[in-house]
């Protein structure tokens, strides 16, 4: 391959100048100062489960600055979902969790509108709720949450509302591959287990919000802090019945996301239609918490047949998913949360994972999307089969892994898999198989390690556009989300290699539905897979105008000429050469004068597309398929920690990250991704959980939800990150994302840590200190 010189290059932030300097505007910025502007309120079910039998909104809508008080029947009646159509904007009839919306204020000022939800008088009658998950989905629960769950129209995988064992499973995802009875009967030693894992938020720092406004011509346009733009467009056009045209969807830079998506734009939306004046939502800290769409809670039931070689021929897994009273993304988050478990050779496989409706807060997209969960306990088991059989946790992993080549479990052939290399690095820096130093008194030490990964989804599509001005200035478009990750940056280094021009000769335009063309979205690990790919796709159309425009001039033929520095060459004879701008006209007199077209081409504009080919449906009897997925980037993290025997307390004392995330564009950034994923691991294990009491949040803010700060997380010398290329062949430059494979990892790996450190084994997350403690006492016994 050619040397490259900006792909692969640890290049500064695009925006960071910006950044640091307090300049950069985010999306909680945008609509201030806007004439006629007003501040949008939601009012919300402080009961888990009822029916709504009267709203009262006059006094609300008396009061001085009120402008619009809207509830159920003020907007349309259409459901809402990402896969199944069960939700309303606003409740209608019956509210399902605390934090179900019921009514909403616009008002000339935020005080305005908060004394106006003090006035609406909802009278409620209260159901039975239920809040367990194994409860729930039993087939005589008493309670049903959604009587009309057959009615309901599916967006995607309908396949998945198949086999329910309950009125309130809305989910089934199956896979199955090869006899795991003659398996079990095969092995020489079995070990079940059960795991669970807690209901978390994001915590990104920036409040939820949204700011909306009509146009002139009917256009409604959205701000709001999406990574989604699109399909959030699509969304808001589907449920108020809006043309396409007539939804325009923006978002600026916005402070932080990793999957969170409580949408304050559909009351914006909603409300700025109603009174067709501008209006501004900004969720509470609070409201953040309980309208979050929430990390799925899940149970994991996980049973292993290994032979005395430790070679793995048998796994059965029930997974109970808690994904609330609304279905929104779980049952996408069930299926896709499944590929994860494809990194080990199992040739008898029977997986089962129930979505389940609850009286809790809806969950969503979390960094990982469901493959941490099954991580938990996968990543636990092997170290539990590893001591029964007197093997090395490392080298039972190792033998197992699937290869280059093979078919996982999931029946797509292996490519581009580094997960060996990333154990290996990550066990030699953590010193594995060398016994820690123990300080004495109440510490023990103890080390860990554990493998994850995260795919790429396989059916979705990215577009981008290039312009090329006269100046040499490359300017690209793309429809994908700057949300703090560095995709600008990392587009614009490809941009910059394609064209062989500096980084500050690379202009980026993105975040505008109306001027950007379609991407699906900065998710699933895929901008610079895909958006990137379609850039790369875009830069060499517009080069090919280029140099058949050239071409006649130089004497050569197009496909003989290359492009540097503003300028056109002939590959082998670089003295035969013209500047980029002398392909435009020149100035001329009368309407021509200033004229900055190109002959024949009129601009030099690039277009890009990229999708991939040979995608196959999934046979959701087995979950098998050829081609499910685009990528897997693979993660190995091994941690030493110090267990406080008399107070239960954990510190990670040292940390290493080892990641095949292919070839890295921008090293630096994916360090960056490693170690903020090492610090929301540690938070998932540690700390982070969401105290519920009857269905309601008992701990939404700060002040009272637990997280880990920057003295719980190692730095210096104390934590590590290193990369291991295996490059993707359809993969701009060999590249695959890296950004959520960050944390599938390390809860196990802390976990296993533990065990080492203090012989207790912690099932449950989070990894309390009291639950540290009851362990150790009952071990003693």
């Amino acid at each position: 391959m050619t040397a490259l010189s900006t792909v692969g290059k640890s290049v500064p932030r695009i925006d960071a100048l910006e950044k640091v300097t307090g300049k950069a505007k985010y999306t909680i910025d945008e609509g201030v100062g806007l004439p006629g502007m007003l501040y949008g309120k939601v009012l919300y079910s402080p009961y888990p489960h009822a029916e709504i039998l009267d709203i009262d909104t006059s006094r609300a809508e008396q009061l001085p600055g009120v402008k619009a008080v809207m509830t159920g029947t003020d907007v349309p009646n259409v459901r809402m979902g990402r896969v199944v159509l069960d939700q309303h904007v606003l409740a209608r009839g019956r509210v399902r969790f605390v934090g179900d919306a019921v009514a909403a204020v616009a008002a000339s000022t935020i005080e305005a509108a908060e004394e106006a939800l003090d006035f609406i008088r909802v009278e409620y009658k209260e159901l039975p709720a239920v809040f367990d998950a194994e409860e729930a989905m039993r087939q005589d629960c008493p309670i049903v949450l959604h009587p009309e769950l057959a009615s309901y129209k599916s967006v995607s995988f309908s396949e998945l509302r198949q086999d329910l064992p309950g009125p309130n499973v809305h989910t089934h995802h199956k896979i199955r591959k090869g006899n795991v009875d003659d398996g079990f009967q095969k092995a020489d030693l079995i070990v079940e287990n059960r795991f669970s894992t807690c209901r978390i938020s994001h915590c990104q720092l920036e409040l939820p919000n949204s700011t909306a406004y009509l146009g002139g011509d009917g256009t409604l346009t959205v701000w709001s802090s999406v990574h989604l733009l699109f399909p959030t467009a699509a969304q808001i056009s589907n449920v108020f019945g809006l043309p396409p045209s007539k939804v325009r969807v923006r978002a600026n830079y916005f402070g932080g996301c990793f999957g969170g998506s409580p949408r304050a734009y559909m009351f914006a939306a909603m409300l700025a239609l109603k009174t067709g004046r501008p209006v501004k939502v900004v969720f509470s800290r609070e409201e953040s918490f309980f309208r979050d769409l929430h990390r799925l809670p899940k149970v994991i039931y996980i049973k292993d047949g290994v032979t005395r070689d430790g070679t793995l021929l048998a796994r059965e897994m029930r997974l109970i998913c808690n994904g609330g009273a609304y279905a929104d993304a779980t049952p996408q988050i069930i299926r896709n949360g499944s590929f994860g478990i494809s990194q080990y050779r199992i040739p008898n496989v029977k997986w089962d994972a129930y979505g389940v409706y609850t009286n809790e807060p809806i969950c969503g997209g979390f960094r990982g999307y469901g493959n941490s969960q099954p991580f938990w306990a996968i990543e636990q088991q092997l170290e539990i089969l590893a001591e029964k059989l007197g093997m090395d946790a490392v080298d039972l992993r190792k033998k197992n892994i699937v290869k280059e080549g093979e078919k996982n479990l999931r029946g797509e052939i292996t490519h581009s898999i580094g997960a060996e290399e990333c154990l290996d690095k990550a066990a030699e820096w953590i010193g594995w198989g060398k016994s820690s130093e123990a300080p004495g008194g109440n510490l023990k030490i103890g080390k860990g390690i554990a493998l994850g990964n995260k795919y790429t989804m396989v059916d979705t599509v990215s577009a981008s556009m290039v312009k090329v001005h006269k100046d040499g200035t490359i300017e690209f478009r793309h429809g994908g989300e700057e949300s703090g990750q560095g995709c600008n940056t990392v587009l614009s280094q490809i941009v910059a290699e394609e064209f062989n021009v500096p980084m500050h000769k690379v202009k980026v335009v993105w975040g505008d539905t109306s001027i950007v063309p379609y991407d699906f979205g900065s998710v699933s690990s895929r901008t610079t897979f895909f958006t990137g790919n379609a850039v790369r796709l875009a830069c060499q159309d517009a080069k090919r105008q280029i140099f058949e425009t050239a071409a006649p001039r130089l004497g050569a033929a197009p496909e003989d000429l290359a492009t540097g520095d503003g300028t056109v060459y002939v590959r082998e004879s670089p003295e035969k050469a013209m500047t980029i701008s002398a392909l435009f006209m020149p100035e001329a007199k009368g309407a021509q004068k200033g004229a900055l077209l190109v002959p024949e081409e009129g601009e030099i504009l690039g277009r890009g597309m990229f999708y991939i080919e040979g995608v196959t449906d999934e046979d959701f009897e087995t979950g098998q398929g050829t081609k499910l997925t685009a990528s897997y980037g693979y993660a190995a993290q091994a941690v030493e920690v110090a267990v406080d025997s008399e107070t239960g307390i954990v510190k990670v004392l040292r940390w290493v990250n080892a990641f095949d995330m292919g070839t890295p564009i921008n090293p630096k950034l994916c360090e960056g991704q490693m170690e903020g994923g090492a610090g929301m691991g540690i938070g998932s294990a540690l700390y982070e959980e969401l105290v519920m009491d009857n269905g309601k949040i008992l701990n939404p803010g700060f002040r009272d939800y637990r997280f880990p700060s920057t003295k719980e997380i190692p730095s210096g010398n104390n934590m590590k990150s290193m990369t291991v290329e295996a490059p993707h062949r359809e993969g701009p430059f060999g590249a695959k994302g890296a950004g959520e494979a960050a944390m599938t990892p390390s809860a196990p790996a802390i976990a296993n840590a533990i065990y080492n450190a203090a012989g207790v084994r912690i099932t449950d997350l989070p990894i309390t200190p009291e639950k540290v403690l009851k362990a150790l006492r009952a071990s003693k016994k």
